[in-house]
């Protein structure tokens, strides 16, 4: 071959190989480089958590009460406890026979005093933390199941009661991205304990045996539609859900945990109308991982694509769980992220260039050392905006 043939065809298999080991590096940078982001987020909300923490426990004490006593009288709503004939066809293959309990839950206490409006969480901010034992996880609980939420640590459905008070509160997280939170929801047993710390107090739930065919469980498996399962069932649970199976959004894993403890007072977060993400009928929140729902394998991703209209929120493509034009919004391409992507990218490539350029004219391997924390900060940015952009995060 002439000596120009060999030169293209080295650097289309130099350009190759580059562009191979970009590939598995943003891959690895998705199941693993997202942990970072989500450990220092857990970091700054659970400093967040902490001075709100005291603030509610200061309020409290100041006027002589618990803090499980500071509340509201919660507003009468219509129950949606479905009967044990209805509940156990919620799920598909793994649906519960048995999660009903008893009619007689412990009813919250008449509230002391009224929580000021300053000391409650907004949408985004740390109102609680989740500990399982026996998963080893220990996370802050953010309010609200947006996108950018998840990408944070478990998300709490705001129409939903707070964790530690009457009724069924319900938190989503991810299983495969993001720190995982969820990650091993499967394994967890009928009887093991899920603790969750509130302003409230802290307070001790025991997970739920779900009948199925393969046995008792301490999971089901439904439908994203099926939204029944963040229903008040008459007894004070609490709900976890996350997507299923690994690396799929095509169904949701969901635990349930009945409270052992007296539920604490009612306090109604104030949620202004387009923070909301569960309308009637909405979606289980979801992590997107470019599978559609309706799919069964990775090999049928969808291409992506431009949103659908819909000026029906403010920050409809920044939802979790919303109708199915916003889980479609949701798993389109963001494409508001690829100048900043350009830009990281751009800067990468010219200090990649210029350790290039260094190693020629300097030592290789030194020059190579010195520039790598350079060359891998800027990646990491230029990947944190391109898993922003694509239909997956």
């Amino acid at each position: 071959m002439s000596p120009p043939t060999t030169a293209i065809i080295g650097g289309i298999g130099r350009t190759l190989v580059t562009l191979g080991c970009l590939t598995v590096a943003f891959a690895g940078f998705q199941l693993w480089g997202t942990g970072l982001a989500e450990g220092m987020a857990q970091d700054e909300l659970a400093e967040d958590f902490e001075l709100r923490q005291q603030a509610f426990v200061d309020f409290a004490s100041e006027i002589g009460i618990d803090a499980s006593e500071v509340g509201e009288p919660a507003p009468t709503l219509p129950s949606t406890t479905l009967p044990p004939t209805s509940q156990a066809s919620v799920g598909d293959d793994e649906a519960p026979a048995t999660t009903v309990l008893p009619d007689s839950p412990e009813q919250p206490p008449v509230p002391a005093a009224a929580v000021p409006p300053g000391l409650l969480p907004a949408i985004g901010d740390a109102l609680g933390v989740i500990r399982i034992p026996q998963l080893d996880l220990d996370k802050v609980i953010i309010a609200g199941t947006r996108r950018d939420d998840l990408r944070k640590g478990p998300g709490h459905y705001p129409n939903t009661p707070l964790p530690g008070q009457a009724g069924n509160a319900a938190i989503a997280g991810h299983r495969t991205t993001y720190g995982a939170p969820f990650g091993d929801l499967d394994q967890l047993e009928p009887g093991d304990v899920v603790e969750v710390e509130t302003f409230q107090g802290t307070f001790v739930y025991e997970v739920l045996p779900q009948a199925g065919p393969d046995g008792v469980k301490g999971h089901f498996i439904v439908a994203p539609q099926q939204v029944e399962v963040l229903n008040d069932f008459g007894d004070n649970r609490l709900t976890l859900t996350a997507c299923h199976p690994k690396y799929s959004a095509r169904q949701r894993i969901v635990v349930q945990a009945e409270l052992v403890d007296a539920p604490a007072a009612t306090i109604n977060l104030e949620i202004a109308e387009e923070d909301l993400e569960s309308p009637p009928e909405g979606d289980l929140a979801y992590e997107a991982t470019g599978v559609d729902s309706d799919t069964d394998s990775a090999d049928e991703r969808p291409a992506g694509g431009s949103p659908p209209d819909n000026d029906r929120r403010a920050d409809e493509g920044n939802t979790v769980g919303l109708s199915e034009d916003a889980l479609d919004e949701s798993l389109g391409w963001h494409m508001e992220e690829l100048s900043p992507f350009a830009v990281w990218s751009l800067l990468t490539a010219a200090a990649a260039g210029l350790a290039l350029l260094a190693g020629h004219r300097w030592r290789k391997w030194p020059a190579y050392l010195a520039s790598s924390p350079i060359v891998l900060t800027l990646l990491f940015f230029s990947f944190t905006h391109l898993d922003r952009m694509l239909p997956a995060f």
